[in-house]
């Protein structure tokens, strides 16, 4: 049986991981504090906690998070129909869970910053890292071609070895020790959902009411943390192994679960769109231009004002927007049913966080707020809806292809302008302090920067995945 796919899904989560490495290229010292995270303001970019309010910025992490929440329908659904177990799928999860720490660890050694240790970086820093980067092809390659299985595992383990090598010789070189917290702590927090989200997703498939019973309990062991002589402290501080495992990276299930709902009406809708006639395709009309219109706009309208604490008139607005979304949704034939369901969810979610909003002093990404979690969650499903009307109905490639394509191979992505742009960029003396000294002049040209290095990458891993080479946990 074949694969379901989900363009939309493969789109929202290339597009997070272009906002993503976007938010990481851009030269936020010489952008205005919108460009980024809104607890880090330019130009100094020092972190300041007091600071309320969300930027563009602080959506990418919670949308890519949102999107691997709604993609374990169509992998454990797809593996449990090829008649995979229970037991087996968990095993699986936890091996996952293995492999992407271990990304985490090397994707930090690896870093050209890192190999620099504060220093300019040489033309031995870049050579090394363009090798970490051939290096992980032959450890997460899943190669296209017939392969004997033993040389596979051969070529695998060869790599595992050199990488831990490389990572021991970056510790020790100046006279330090083996340190497993230097990881890279995006990746590990994804090894964590990849693990624990998964697991819980498949214990409570058929439950849905339990997977969300969750939740109440996770938010009462966070909420409780700090009081001091309490069972529900020790349990957040607790960790057998802290380079590896926190309570606190958990917070994060309370944007993975709301994922896997979207993800289960997705599949459920792609599932049954097979079965329908041509008079119930999705037909783009002023309808369904609305909805897509409308989503950006509450989008953009709660990262403007939730910024500039506008904080009444934003509610307001944004009410009235969901529920215009909501009535117009009723009009798509064959989407009404799925999307209706994806909107009641996105509209909740706002609301509920916008209802939020005042709770721990306003919605923060660090340390983030639950009403952050709400709040990001429900904008994803309305990011979510404008990407099926953009792939499924408008069937606009010329804008989703590239954010697909990348989605489809998202370590590739995310890793391609740190670990293959930068380097050769470098060493060809495109990247290096001449040329950044010439971005650095404007604001445009310092968000110009970014966005070369980050459509070079998504464009190199849109080229791997064309000849089919992914990389896989």
């Amino acid at each position: 049986m074949k694969n379901l796919r989900a363009e939309s899904l493969d789109s929202l989560r290339g597009f997070a991981i272009f906002m993503m490495v976007l938010s990481g290229s851009i030269l936020t010292w010489v952008l205005p504090a919108w460009m980024a995270h809104a607890q880090c303001p330019p130009p100094s970019g020092t972190f300041e906690p007091s600071v309320y309010g969300i930027t563009w910025v602080d959506l990418v992490f919670p949308f890519f998070l949102f999107s691997m929440g709604a993609a374990y329908p169509f992998a454990i659904g797809s593996r449990i129909k090829r008649g995979a177990g229970i037991g087996r799928l968990i095993v699986d999860a936890l091996w996952r869970f293995i492999k992407l720490a271990y990304f985490a660890l090397f994707l930090y050694h690896i870093n050209p910053w890192a190999l620099a240790a504060g220093e300019p970086q040489t033309a031995g820093d870049w050579l090394l890292t363009l090798f970490g980067f051939a290096l992980l092809f032959a450890i997460y390659l899943r190669i296209p071609w017939q392969i004997n299985p033993w040389v596979r595992r051969i070529i695998h383990w060869i790599g595992v070895l050199v990488a831990s090598a490389i990572m021991i010789w970056v510790d020790t070189r100046n006279g330090g020790q083996i340190d497993l917290f230097r990881s890279n702590i995006i990746i590990l927090v994804l090894a964590n959902m990849a693990a624990f989200g998964t697991i819980i997703y498949i214990l409570t498939m058929k439950r849905p009411w339990a997977r969300v019973a969750v939740l109440p309990f996770l938010m009462g062991i966070i909420l409780c943390k700090n009081l001091d002589g309490t069972w529900q402290q020790a349990v957040y501080n607790w960790s057998p192994l802290p380079w590896l495992y926190r309570f606190d990276y958990l917070k994060y299930l309370f944007i993975v679960i709301p994922g896997t709902f979207a993800g289960e009406y997705l599949r459920s809708w792609i599932s049954d769109r097979s079965k329908m006639t041509g008079s119930l395709i999705l037909k783009h009309n002023w309808t369904t231009a609305c909805v897509l219109i409308l989503s950006a706009i509450l989008i953009a309208l709660n990262v403007w004002m939730l910024f500039d604490r506008m904080l009444v008139v934003n509610f307001f607005v944004s009410l009235g927007i969901v529920a215009a979304i909501r009535i117009l949704v009723c009009y798509l034939p064959s989407a009404s049913a799925f999307l209706t369901r994806l909107v009641n969810l996105g509209g909740y979610l706002l609301i509920l966080g916008l209802v939020f909003e005042a709770f721990d002093g306003g919605v923060r990404k660090d340390p983030s707020t639950f009403n952050y979690y709400f709040i990001t969650s429900g904008l994803a499903c309305y990011c979510l809806t404008a990407f099926v009307i953009l792939c499924d109905i408008y069937r606009a490639r010329f804008i989703t292809a590239p954010f697909a394509l990348s989605g489809k191979n998202p370590m590739i992505a995310y890793v391609a302008a740190q670990l293959f742009i930068m380097p050769v960029l470098n060493l060809c003396h495109i990247g290096d302090a001449y040329t950044l000294s010439f971005f650095e002049q404007t604001p445009f040209l310092g968000f110009l920067h970014g966005f070369i290095v980050t459509s070079l990458a998504i464009l190199t891993a849109a080229m791997f995945t064309k000849i089919k080479w992914f990389w896989r946990t």
